[in-house]
């Protein structure tokens, strides 16, 4: 079976559809309570950020000089690049303004994923175990509750220490290419993906005890597949309201994707 993007963003609306299912609907309800909760909390702080952020973006567009006295530190390295490209390519500010707003969005986005992922962990293996019981008529073997509680919570901080690991590394890169900006929003946009389908594709994987590295090979099989179901579940999280539906939508696409598209003879659940 070939990558196909298509496959990828289709996994994603298989998961919404799944989630009317009248048997998941008990394994749905906690995730979307906490997403609510922390949905108010983050967009709350992340709105606090918008008023030195749309100063300078309107600046880029006026192509005036930028206060950056007030900003905070991450922000002030943005404006100060952000305004010398706009100062060298002044024809193209508009593309540059908007570059810095998804670049804002994405960071929105994926400081909400990183906490509900992480609060909401246990939850979202138990509907990544009723997905795979709905999809193939059975499911992992069994497991102690509160084995499995301290295994899917360790899991999380496996991938965490992972993201943040090799998030640093992207980091540096977009800060000394911070003058093009667009090299910046590709690594970013890429990686982004990447973690987000590392992220929910690993659900079923973890269930069945498997190791971290395996679920990595398991992605790269079909790279654009994994890419655009990870890149789709990235645009999800950015839209205010949708976020708080997204996550289990994920998981449950991200199980369905393993299953129907990525998992091969000898994986685990396979036979």
């Amino acid at each position: 079976m070939t990558s196909n993007p298509v496959h990828g963003v289709d996994a994603l609306m298989r998961g919404a559809r799944l989630l009317t299912r009248r048997e998941l609907r008990p394994f749905v309800i906690v995730p979307l309570a906490i997403n609510l909760v922390l949905f108010v909390i983050i967009s709350a702080v992340m709105l606090s950020q918008l008023s030195g952020l749309t100063d300078y973006l309107t600046s880029l567009l006026s192509h005036t000089p930028v206060n950056t006295e007030n900003m905070s530190w991450w922000e002030s390295i943005m404006a100060k690049g952000a305004a010398w490209a706009a100062n060298v390519f002044e024809r193209l500010a508009w593309i540059i303004a908007l570059a810095v707003l998804l670049l804002f969005l994405f960071v929105y986005g994926y400081l909400f994923g990183i906490i509900t992922n992480i609060i909401a962990a246990p939850f979202n293996g138990f509907l990544a175990e009723k997905v795979e019981e709905i999809l193939t008529g059975k499911g992992p073997p069994p497991e102690p509750l509160g084995r499995m509680i301290l295994r899917t919570l360790g899991r999380e901080l496996r991938k965490l220490r992972y993201f943040i690991g090799w998030g640093l590394v992207i980091m540096l890169i977009a800060l000394f290419t911070s003058w093009t900006v667009f090299v910046p929003a590709v690594l970013g946009a890429l990686w982004g993906a990447w973690c987000m389908a590392i992220q929910y594709v690993d659900y079923p994987l973890d269930n069945h005890q498997r190791p971290f590295d395996e679920l990595k090979r398991v992605l790269m099989r079909r790279k654009l597949t994994t890419l655009s179901f990870g890149g789709a579940v990235m645009l999800a999280k950015m839209v205010p309201v949708l976020n708080i539906f997204v996550m289990p939508a994920a998981v449950a696409g991200g199980t369905a994707l393993w299953i129907e598209r990525l998992r091969q003879e000898g994986d685990p659940g396979a036979n």
